[in-house]
């Protein structure tokens, strides 16, 4: 758990309510354990067929049902919690941040085992900077699923400033393709990007990746 320190700073400092999980073997996989402390303060859920998302701004959901135990903690029941795993390529080592945005749903923040993080080059062409938006590698984003890109909002972390860009997918019977599109300009130019520069994108959690040259 170490590892994952900077990752609940901002949760400790804000003075949040949440809970954590470390994937780390099977029972992971097939239970949401939800501790009697959250509950407690939460009073979540408060009821049986919940949801869980990992971008309030795009607020794609997945299904989640949850029991209450006579001791106050939750747990999930059935395989919804094993399909949200595989869905979003979360495996052994992963850390899970959640908190409680509804009385029903639960945001996760999920960050990615210490050195395994996913990541992606790109040299930069003029038309990255002329049509202001940027191609993402076919083999990242088949990793991810295409449905992770289809208008949710990612924060590019870059050297000297931090923006938030959209996301959208174009297919036809060709090819399907993903891209970062509103906000990349703006990164760019805060960033003094230009073309031939080689980027590398890093993703450190799921709607965040850190980008160097």
């Amino acid at each position: 758990m170490e590892a994952f320190e900077d990752a609940l700073t901002p949760y400790v400092e804000s003075g949040v309510t949440y809970f954590s999980t470390l994937i780390t073997g099977s029972l992971s996989f097939d239970v949401l354990e939800i501790p009697a402390h959250f509950t407690a303060k939460t009073r979540w859920p408060r009821g049986r067929n919940c949801t869980i998302i990992t971008s309030i701004a795009g607020q794609r959901e997945w299904p989640l049902k949850i029991l209450r135990g006579e001791g106050g903690d939750a747990r999930s029941v059935g395989t919804e919690w094993r399909e949200f795993l595989e869905d979003q390529g979360i495996g052994l080592g992963h850390f899970i941040i959640f908190e409680a945005v509804d009385e029903r749903t639960l945001v996760a923040d999920v960050h990615h085992p210490p050195g395994l993080q996913p990541a992606f080059v790109k040299i930069i062409r003029p038309s990255h900077l002329r049509i202001h938006k940027l191609d993402i590698p076919t083999k990242f984003w088949r990793r991810l699923g295409s449905g992770n890109f289809i208008g949710f909002k990612y924060k590019l972390i870059g050297d000297k400033s931090t923006v938030r860009v959209s996301s959208a997918v174009t297919a036809n019977a060709a090819q399907t393709q993903c891209h970062f599109t509103v906000g990349w300009r703006e990164f760019c130019k805060e960033n003094k990007v230009k073309c031939g520069d080689k980027m590398t994108f890093t993703q450190v959690d799921t709607y965040s990746f850190r980008v160097t040259k």
